[in-house]
């Protein structure tokens, strides 16, 4: 029989059931590259929604950790590609944005110092993954948070009473320029208590239905009117929503957070 061969002693034998299959791809971002509101940090109330595409699942990021001074980090990333290899990149993403952030660099060198990990990693893998990245960090006594976004439009900031304002991206893609930090640069907002953060992956405003996007003005429009509400219930209505657009189908997968400084 095959399994009586003789091995050669450097060989590694996988067995079939340790075998990684793009099903996984899923648990893996639900399991490891999402927050967890069980996780209480103070001063922030946060909730996460997630819901897989309609086939592949792709690598989203949606997280926030604290740094050992009080200040807290935000991030939110989509990259490019389907399945287990996007997954892959994604880990890289936030837990390199985790390092960065720690090590104090401000949000523009986070996404310097990731951009030339990506491409270095891209060049090492002979791929050519890109992604679209948001990183904000509000200082320790949450009078402001520093951002910077790599071509991640849709994040939202409300003070109460206010209008939601867009984040505008602040630097390009990740992964497509090298050697030209000066694209890289990062804006500073004020912060209240009340202010929310409402930020989500490009499967929402590019939920489609009968070939319409969903789109911003629409997720900005149901955005203002749940600004009041609770995290969680803004978060479930907001995946409700854009769920039911897609016929509960979605091309992308779907990912959002919503954060309400205390």
């Amino acid at each position: 029989m095959v399994n009586d061969l003789p091995r050669d002693k450097h060989e590694i034998i996988v067995p079939r059931a340790a075998a990684v299959h793009d099903d996984t791809a899923a648990e893996v971002l639900i399991k490891h590259l999402f927050a967890q509101p069980s996780d209480k940090i103070p001063g922030i109330d946060y909730a996460v929604g997630y819901k897989p595409a309609d086939g592949p699942t792709g690598g989203d990021i949606l997280d926030v950790f604290p740094f050992d001074d009080g200040s807290v980090g935000f991030s939110v990333a989509d990259i490019s590609g389907k399945g287990v290899r996007a997954a892959v990149h994604a880990a890289l993403i936030k837990y390199a944005i985790r390092a960065y952030a720690s090590a104090e660099q401000p949000a523009e060198m986070v996404l310097r110092s990731l951009n030339r990990l990506f491409l270095e990693n891209n060049a090492f893998e002979k791929t050519d993954a890109f992604a679209s990245v948001f990183v904000g960090i509000v200082d320790s006594k949450r009078s402001v948070m520093t951002y910077a976004s790599a071509g991640h439009e849709p994040v939202m900031f409300i003070l109460p009473g206010s209008p939601v304002s867009v984040l505008a991206p602040t630097a390009p893609l990740i992964g497509i320029f090298g050697g030209q930090n000066d694209l890289f640069g990062q804006a500073v907002v004020s912060l209240e208590p009340g202010c929310t953060l409402v930020a989500t992956t490009d499967g929402v405003t590019e939920a489609r239905r009968d070939g319409e996007l969903y789109g911003m003005e629409r997720l900005t429009d149901l955005v203002a009117r749940l600004a009041q509400k609770p995290v969680e219930t803004q978060v479930k209505l907001l995946l409700a929503d854009v769920s039911a657009y897609c016929y509960g189908k979605p091309q992308d997968d779907i990912a959002l957070l919503v954060a309400r400084i205390l």
